[in-house]
């Protein structure tokens, strides 16, 4: 699964780890690949599946265009 990095961003300042989130802007590329990128996420104290479930609650919320 693919997601934009302000999933895993959003992700780390809802934990209230706002360090992390800011290396998490620098560390990874725009578009986040869970699969690819699974171990710098678990360098930020990340699990995927949490990450997944911010991407999907995010893509419920948008609004539609």
């Amino acid at each position: 699964m693919v997601v934009d990095k302000d999933a895993v961003t959003e992700t780390l300042r809802a934990q209230g780890d706002h360090d992390r989130a800011l290396l998490a802007e620098t560390a990874l590329s725009r578009t986040v690949d869970l699969e690819r990128d699974a171990g710098t996420l678990h360098q930020l104290g990340l699990n995927v599946t949490d990450v997944e479930r911010a991407a999907e609650n995010a893509s419920e919320e948008a609004p539609e265009d």
